[in-house]
């Protein structure tokens, strides 16, 4: 099941790649996007920089990589160091 942390990051993301679609007007065109780009950077680095982490772990590269993008230190942190 999931918890707070997980649903407001699908929010996030939601938010911003409804904004992507159809534009906010506005000043929430630019926090949307803003949110949008800074998660998907984040996330990016983080497929980079625990690559080995997110390899070792028991979903496949594939899953692990989409569940890294989308929920970042989240589902890191769920991940057993070995």
């Amino acid at each position: 099941h999931m918890k707070a942390a997980h649903y407001i990051t699908l929010i996030l993301w939601a938010f911003g790649i409804v904004n992507l679609f159809e534009p906010f007007n506005g000043p929430l065109f630019y926090i949307s996007s803003a949110i949008f780009y800074l998660l998907l950077i984040a996330h990016v680095v983080e497929c980079f920089v625990y690559r080995d982490k997110i390899l070792k772990s028991k979903d496949s590269p594939l899953v692990a990589f989409s569940l890294t993008l989308l929920f970042g230190v989240i589902y890191l942190g769920s991940l057993k160091d070995s």
